[in-house]
């Protein structure tokens, strides 16, 4: 049975994002989180878009907390679907997104100023 590398499968790659067009210019940029307004700290990794008619590569991101929930959300829909996953229970996306989706449960959540 051949294993992959296990650097080679990174759980944001794998989390579907909004339309560039559909969000505001700050978050098709990279400088606020494609989901809400918060600045971003987790690299999606490049992606391709047609909605212009031309294929142009953008680069989103997302804040942790964000992050954090669309892996779940991904994850739950993944271990469905995947052959692999309902098989054997082995599967390197599923383990990369379980890692995502469980990262800041082991941190503690950051304080707001003044609170």
């Amino acid at each position: 049975m051949t294993t992959m590398h296990p650097g080679f499968v990174r759980a944001p790659e794998m989390l579907p994002v909004p339309r560039p067009d559909r969000i505001r210019p700050a978050q098709a940029d990279g400088s606020m989180c494609v989901w809400c307004d918060q600045p971003p700290t987790i690299n999606l990794g490049p992606r391709l878009s047609t909605h212009t008619g031309a294929v142009h590569r953008w680069l989103p991101r997302a804040c942790q907390p964000c992050a954090v929930r669309e892996a779940g959300r991904v994850l739950a829909i993944h271990t469905d679907q995947c052959g692999r996953c309902r098989q054997r229970g082995d599967c390197p996306d599923a383990r990369a997104l379980h890692r995502l989706a469980t990262s800041s449960r082991s941190r503690p959540a950051a304080r707001r100023p003044g609170r």
